[in-house]
C-alpha cells in the first residue's frame, strides 16, 4: 500500500487490500486502484468497510468475517 489517506487507514487497522477484496467480493487491484482513489474519490463501500473495521474489537471482527464467509458460500452454491 502506497501512503493515500484511506490506505493509511486500512493498514494502521490491520485491514490489507487482499482482506478488503474479499469482504467486498472485488478483485484486489480494482480494490488497490479504488483506495488509492485512482478513478476519483474512495468509493463509499471501502470507506464504509474501513471504518466499520475501525469500530470493532477483536471478536467483532473475527465474526463478522465468518459471517460474510458463510453468506459467500450461500452465494457460491445458489450459482
Amino acid at each position: 500500500m502506497d501512503n493515500e489517506p484511506w490506505q493509511r487507514r486500512a493498514k494502521a487497522a490491520g485491514l490489507s487490500q487482499k482482506m478488503l477484496a474479499e469482504m467486498t467480493g472485488r478483485p484486489v487491484n480494482t480494490i488497490s486502484r479504488q483506495i488509492r482513489g485512482e478513478h476519483g474519490a474512495v468509493p463509499l463501500h471501502l470507506i464504509a468497510v474501513i471504518t466499520a473495521w475501525e469500530l470493532m474489537g477483536e471478536e467483532q471482527r473475527d465474526e463478522w468475517r465468518r459471517l460474510l464467509a458463510r453468506e459467500a458460500a450461500r452465494q457460491d452454491a445458489a450459482g
